[in-house]
């Protein structure tokens, strides 16, 4: 009987807790957001629609993995990503969305997940402020995209000080954060 190392243990638990396949511990969420666009294989010049009301690691993350994050809208309503400019901006050089959830507002993951299964797009879940949450079709966040990413610092809902975590149910996907 070997023991588990707490990164073990967290891992398992977060994976129980979000009924996810597999979470993958890491440094904190920026770092989550770079390693997420570099495992599904972000290239020079590949495109990530993002909401342009976010923080600035959501963009620079982007750029860091070699892609161009391309702003869009937000819902003057909600504050999310505004899923008709969404349509509007995909290009072929689009490779993703990233679906930032914040201020207590869940993006609506069916809708974008459609919206990249018709257009053969990755969905990035940015959840460092939406531990536990579901949007209106009672979706938990994090586990509708290909992969999620969690922030523990310390003015989050779940924190260690800092910190986070990558969450995916697609093993290829796992094997290339870790």
């Amino acid at each position: 009987f070997k023991k588990k190392s707490y990164t073990e243990r967290l891992e398992n638990l977060f994976s129980k807790l979000n009924n996810i396949k597999y979470s993958i511990s890491i440094n904190s969420c920026t770092s989550a957001l770079h390693i997420a666009f570099l495992a599904i294989g972000l290239k020079k010049n590949d495109e990530v629609l993002v909401p342009s009301l976010t923080p600035i690691m959501c963009g620079t993350t982007i750029h860091l993995a070699g892609g161009v994050p391309v702003f869009t809208d937000v819902d003057p309503e909600t504050f999310l990503i505004d899923e008709n400019d969404i349509k509007r901006k995909i290009t072929k050089k689009t490779k993703a969305i990233l679906a930032v959830h914040m201020y207590g507002g869940i993006c609506n993951l069916k809708n974008l997940k459609k919206i990249c299964k018709e257009n053969k797009l990755f969905l990035i879940e940015d959840c460092a402020e939406s531990m536990l949450a579901k949007d209106e079709n009672n979706s938990l966040t994090g586990t509708v995209g290909d992969i999620g990413c969690w922030s523990f610092q310390a003015a989050k809902q779940l924190t260690c000080g800092d910190g986070g975590i990558l969450t995916t149910n697609n093993s290829n996907l796992a094997k290339r954060i870790r």
